[in-house]
């Protein structure tokens, strides 16, 4: 099943990000689609219509597939920490077990019940995270819990049935919006002008100083024991030999690309995204050395093997949307 789907998954970037035929046969398929996207849009809620003392802030995409909305989320919470804000989170829970009632994530929950997403935004930030499909109800039940004042939304900026404040949208520079049309045909979730609807667009390595947010390698972190080492001492250790770099991400090679520039020789290896990575493809790999994602070190069962390292990034965003965050939500924070 997992090489059917990656099977699947080359297919459809290659159509959406290529000259594939195929998207021009896909294009009667995204006519439905066209056709609910603009009914739900019609039924949205106007923003700034959340309850007085909360703001909610949606990190979406326009596109399908990984673009960074979760690196790009948690770098936001540790930045609203820092100035006082009492944060909470709400996702869908991709990949997890699927329920209608909201669920709060605990820092010990199994990816495979909750996601690994919403997992990791727990792990990494230790603030309240809820899943549940329908998002709105995700953000009331964090909301009665108290002590919020600002909620996060990791991806949902379709779910129109959810308030919000604020909405930014995450793309990637290098693939754009592919062949701009919908889906099946194309990579869109909403039409192109649903851009001009957002408050900000973040761009992955863009060449716009006030759209660009890059990904900056900081640690190793040894998963068997939790050790930690600064990323420039893994590299001097690394350098010279094949390390293995494993992953789940949407865009795998986005983690490639990064490993590469900090001067290692890697050998790929890629499963679908939100996929596990199996204990068996681990162990047919030779590499004294094994990189992972956090967000696949979510994924990892027990025991770990001795050979998994994680790479711990920050996200460098631009100052000017941290300006413009600072002038649009409450000027009121707590430091107690």
């Amino acid at each position: 099943m997992s090489s059917l789907r990656s099977a699947l998954e080359r297919v459809l970037n290659n159509a959406w990000y290529g000259f594939s035929p195929l998207s021009v046969l896909l294009i009667p398929l995204s006519w439905p689609v066209r056709w609910v996207v603009a009914r739900r849009r019609a039924g949205a809620l106007a923003k700034h219509s959340t309850l007085e003392g909360v703001s909610v802030l949606v990190v979406g995409g326009l596109t399908a597939g990984g673009t960074g909305k979760t690196p790009v989320l948690i770098a936001l919470g540790r930045w609203l920490l820092q100035r006082g804000y009492r944060i909470g989170v709400v996702s869908r829970g991709y990949g997890g077990e699927t329920s209608r009632e909201p669920r709060l994530v605990e820092h010990q929950d199994n990816a495979r019940v909750v996601g690994d997403e919403p997992l990791l935004i727990r792990q990494q930030l230790g603030v309240p995270v809820m899943v549940c499909p329908d998002r709105q109800r995700a953000v009331m039940s964090l909301i009665e819990r108290g002590e919020i004042d600002v909620v996060l939304s990791d991806d949902g900026l379709q779910h129109y049935a959810m308030q919000r404040d604020v909405e930014i949208a995450v793309l990637d520079a290098e693939r754009g919006l592919g062949n701009g049309r919908l889906l099946p045909a194309g990579p869109l979730r909403e039409p192109v002008d649903r851009l001009c609807s957002v408050d900000w667009i973040l761009e992955r390595n863009s060449a716009d100083a006030d759209r660009r947010f890059a990904y900056q390698p900081v640690n190793g972190r040894h998963m068997a024991t939790g050790r930690l080492q600064l990323w420039r001492r893994c590299v001097d250790e690394w350098v010279g030999q094949v390390v293995a770099a494993v992953t789940g991400l949407g865009q795998p090679g986005q983690f490639f690309e990064m490993l590469r520039e900090s001067g290692l020789s890697i050998h790929e290896h890629a499963v679908p995204d939100h996929a596990e990575l199996p204990k068996r493809a681990l162990d047919t790999l030779e590499q004294d050395v094994i990189l992972v994602t956090a967000k696949d070190a979510v994924k990892l069962s027990v025991p770990i093997d001795p050979r998994v390292w994680v790479v711990e990034i920050d996200v460098m965003l631009p100052p000017s949307l941290l300006d413009h965050l600072t002038r649009l939500l409450p000027t009121k924070a707590h430091t107690d």
